[in-house]
């Protein structure tokens, strides 16, 4: 009896484990864009519009991590900016009524869900490109 409760909190304990580092749809989104032929950037902390940003999330308690994709263009490269929050719960804060007012003012005029995507948030960076963005980050 005492072998089978081992065995059934290891268990426990690897599924609880398993579902912790699975909350994140950061790597899927980042291999979509991968298999799109989109360049993963990283990005410098010290840039003014991060550190605006975060600085404004921070003052909610809400921590993000900021991903960059790039695709070269003819002229001008397609760029993409992903937001990838703690959990779905902060994403759904930062844009909420008394979250973050960049944010805010983005999602004003789109539908959210288009640019929602578990616990991240797309930027696309290229107007031109938005739509093909959108696709690839909800696959």
């Amino acid at each position: 009896m005492k072998t089978t409760r081992k065995i059934l909190c290891m268990a426990l304990v690897l599924v609880s484990l398993f579902a912790l580092v699975s909350c994140s749809t950061f790597g899927g989104i980042k291999s979509n864009f991968e298999k799109n032929d989109y360049t993963y950037i990283e990005l410098d902390e010290d840039n003014a519009i991060i550190k605006s940003i975060t600085a404004e999330l921070e003052e909610g308690e809400i921590t993000c991590t900021m991903h960059l994709f790039s695709k070269n263009g003819q002229l001008i490269p397609k760029l993409a900016l992903v937001l990838e929050f703690t959990s779905d719960k902060d994403l759904q804060k930062a844009i909420a009524e008394d979250g973050s007012e960049t944010l805010k003012g983005f999602l004003k005029d789109v539908q959210e869900s288009d640019y929602v995507n578990g616990n991240c948030l797309l930027f696309p960076l290229s107007i031109t490109e938005a739509d093909s963005m959108k696709e690839i980050f909800n696959k």
